[in-house]
């Protein structure tokens, strides 16, 4: 890779992680769907935290071209952590969960 691709790669890198984490902000304050995230600042920053580190995680597996069955143990492991974070509120269980499912579908999925 030449030294253009690598300062574009870079670039890249930087506006992404930016927009991952400073989009919930900018949306809260335009958005009524977020009113109940203005009692402070520092609410939205498990969720943003959490979709950051996930975008990295499955872009990085996606670039490295996964299987049908992977995809389908990432998607399984999103929607699980999307429903505990509905029903829980509780980020760190969101995690777990996710983590949980997408460990179990990866051992009993074919490869």
């Amino acid at each position: 890779m030449g030294q253009y691709e690598f300062w574009v790669a870079i670039a890249a890198m930087a506006v992404i992680t930016w927009l991952t984490r400073a989009l919930p902000f900018l949306l809260m304050r335009k958005s009524q769907a977020f009113g109940r995230l203005t009692g402070g600042k520092f609410e939205i920053l498990g969720p943003a935290l959490l979709v950051s580190m996930t975008v990295v995680i499955i872009y990085s597996d996606l670039a490295a071209g996964v299987s049908y069955w992977q995809m389908l143990a990432y998607a399984c492991g999103l929607l699980a952590a999307g429903v505990c974070v509905k029903r829980t509120a509780n980020s760190g269980f969101a995690v777990l969960a996710g983590m949980a499912v997408y460990g179990a579908l990866l051992l009993t999925l074919p490869n």
